[in-house]
């Protein structure tokens, strides 16, 4: 490679650095509770719209990838949060919708984890 090729090279890689537009990475606000069958998490993704939202488990652990888009913006922004889950949890039976901002997804437990009510007998 001649220098001409070196530096030619050189400043195409410099020129795709100084458009590269820089990443803002949110922790987004998460609220989890338990209700009898579910583990419940609400999140608010304001911005986000269902084609830039990524939900995926590996291992155990829950991984929440959300963009912005946002084509005016000179910066890209996005959200990230992952989670541990319990072997309570059935996360291949989860259901998620998102709706104004707002994503709810529900984690069925497992049918062992489950509450059971123990009857209770009176004895004369």
């Amino acid at each position: 490679m001649t220098d001409k090729q070196m530096t030619t090279k050189t400043n195409d890689s410099l020129e795709n650095v100084a458009q590269a537009k820089p990443l803002r990475r949110s922790v987004p606000a998460i609220d989890i509770y338990e209700s009898g069958d579910d583990l419940v998490l609400i999140a608010d993704l304001p911005g986000v719209e269902e084609k830039d939202l990524q939900l995926e488990v590996s291992g155990g652990v829950l991984t929440l990838d959300a963009a912005i888009s946002n084509a005016g913006s000179a910066q890209q922004h996005s959200y990230y949060r992952q989670f541990k889950l319990s072997d309570r949890i059935d996360a291949d039976a989860g259901e998620a919708a998102l709706k104004d901002g707002v994503l709810t997804l529900r984690l069925p437990k497992v049918e062992e984890a489950k509450p059971k009510k123990i009857a209770v007998k009176t004895l004369h």
